[in-house]
């Protein structure tokens, strides 16, 4: 089995609610989004706040509707640190040419070198140019 299909969304291998093949979204962090949902620590730590998170549209099961054994389920977005680490226990398939910016996300020169820093964009230096550019 070549390793790079396993990098690959697919929907016979990733069957769990929250793996599907929608985009990681990089959004700025705005102080509503309480912890990760990978790693569960808090985005406001008490070492430095956040400044952008990963956001992913993943399907959410509620509870059951009143009177019947069926689940309500929606999609929302859930959110991760931009980590490698804190993302790829839930998507295993989760590669770094899968994440896109926000449409409304501007950045400034000082958030593209933040971003550049951070490990998740590490090689991907030149698609940040290229979406910061749009």
């Amino acid at each position: 089995m070549d390793v790079n299909n396993n990098r690959l969304y697919d929907p016979k291998i990733h069957r769990k609610l929250h793996q599907n093949n929608n985009p990681f979204v990089v959004r700025r962090y705005d102080g509503r989004i309480k912890k990760c949902c990978g790693c569960k620590i808090a985005f406001q730590g008490v070492t430095a706040k956040a400044e952008f998170v990963v956001a992913h549209r993943e399907l959410c099961v509620y509870g059951r509707v009143k009177g019947s054994k069926r689940l309500l389920m929606t999609e929302r977005d859930i959110f991760y640190h931009c980590d490698v680490t804190c993302i790829q226990p839930r998507h295993p398939y989760f590669h770094e040419s899968l994440i896109v910016m926000h449409p409304a996300l501007e950045l400034n020169d000082n958030d593209v070198e933040h971003l550049r820093s951070l490990d998740i964009f590490r090689n991907m230096c030149s698609g940040l140019i290229c979406v910061y550019n749009i």
